[in-house]
C-alpha cells in the first residue's frame, strides 16, 4: 500500500491539547473534510477525527447488522470506549451531525455542535430527493473518478465536482477531492442505510437538557436546505441554540474555516463554563 493510501485509510486523526474534542464527517466521507479545521481547534483542544463506522477506514458493521444511524452509534459508542475517550465535545456535519445528536441522547458528550446535521424532515417525499441524489452520486462515482482524474488540478473542475456540497470546492487539493471521490465509492453501505434511514423515518424528539447544543445551518445548503430539513429538526431537537452560517454550503469546513472554528469553540466554551 502505498503512503497517500495509507493516509486515505487511516480511520482518525488526533492532535493537539485540552479537553478532547469529536469530529464527525457526513455521509461518505472521511475524517480528512476536517483537515481545513484542525490545526486552530487544536489550539484549545484534543481534537479526534474519527472515520465514521461502515465508512471507508473507519470499523465494520458487525456482520448481520443493517446499516443504521443507531447502529453506526453502537460501533462509535464502543470505539470511543477502545479509546479511552469519555464525555468529550462533539461536532459533526451532515451524518455526523445526527449522530452527534444521537451522542447527547445516550448522554454520552460535553456539548454538541451540528452543522446541517441530517435527520430533520416532515414528508417522505422530501427525504426521497436526497436519497435519489446520493443513490446518484454513488452510481456514478466510479466513472466520475476516472473521467476527472487527469483534470482534479484545474480548480474549475473541482469546483464543479463539488457545487452540491460546497461553495468554494475549487480550495480542496486535488489529492484530497480524490481521496473523497474514493471514500464514497468504499462507502459500501450507503445504499442499504440510505433505505434503512427511509424506512426508520427522521430523527426522534429530543430535549437536549443541560447540554449546550448548537445546531448551525449552512446559508447556502444545496444538499438539505434548511426550509425543507432545517425547520423540521429544530422542532425534533428543543433546547439547542440556532445559528445561520452565512455563505458557506452544506459542507462549510473549506469555505469558511475561521466561522466553523468560531462556531465550535463558542458552544465548548459555554460548556466548559458551567462545568463544575
Amino acid at each position: 500500500m502505498s503512503a497517500d493510501n495509507a493516509q486515505e485509510t487511516q480511520a482518525a486523526y488526533e492532535g493537539g491539547q485540552g479537553s478532547t474534542l469529536l469530529l464527525l464527517h457526513g455521509l461518505g466521507g472521511s475524517w480528512h473534510i476536517w483537515k481545513p479545521v484542525l490545526a486552530a481547534l487544536g489550539k484549545r483542544h484534543r481534537v479526534v477525527a474519527l472515520t465514521l463506522p461502515g465508512h471507508h477506514g473507519g470499523t465494520p458493521l458487525p456482520d448481520g447488522v443493517e446499516p443504521s444511524v443507531q447502529a453506526i452509534v453502537d460501533v462509535l459508542e464502543q470505539d470511543l470506549r477502545a479509546r479511552g475517550i469519555v464525555r468529550p465535545h462533539v461536532c459533526g456535519n451532515s451524518l455526523g451531525g445526527w449522530i452527534s445528536l444521537e451522542l447527547v441522547r445516550r448522554g454520552l458528550v460535553q456539548s454538541a455542535t451540528a452543522l446541517s446535521p441530517g435527520g430533520g424532515w416532515d414528508r417522505p417525499e422530501d427525504f426521497k430527493g436526497v436519497l435519489k441524489m446520493f443513490r446518484i452520486v454513488f452510481a456514478v462515482v466510479t466513472v466520475l473518478m476516472v473521467i476527472s482524474a487527469l483534470f482534479l488540478r484545474f480548480g474549475f473542475v473541482r469546483r464543479l465536482l463539488n457545487k452540491q456540497a460546497m461553495l468554494h470546492g475549487d480550495r480542496v487539493p486535488p489529492a484530497e477531492l480524490k481521496g473523497a471521490l474514493n471514500a464514497i465509492r468504499n462507502t459500501k453501505i450507503m445504499p442499504r442505510l440510505l433505505a434503512n434511514i427511509g424506512e426508520t423515518g427522521p430523527i426522534q424528539p429530543l430535549d437536549v437538557g443541560d447540554t449546550p447544543v448548537t445546531i448551525a445551518w449552512a446559508e447556502k445548503d444545496l444538499v438539505i436546505p434548511y426550509e425543507t430539513f432545517g425547520r423540521p429538526i429544530l422542532a425534533r431537537v428543543t433546547g439547542a441554540r440556532a445559528l445561520t452560517m452565512p455563505g458557506v454550503g452544506h459542507v462549510p469546513m473549506y469555505d469558511d474555516p475561521e466561522q466553523v472554528v468560531d462556531i465550535i469553540l463558542q458552544t465548548t466554551t459555554q460548556a466548559e463554563a458551567v462545568t463544575p
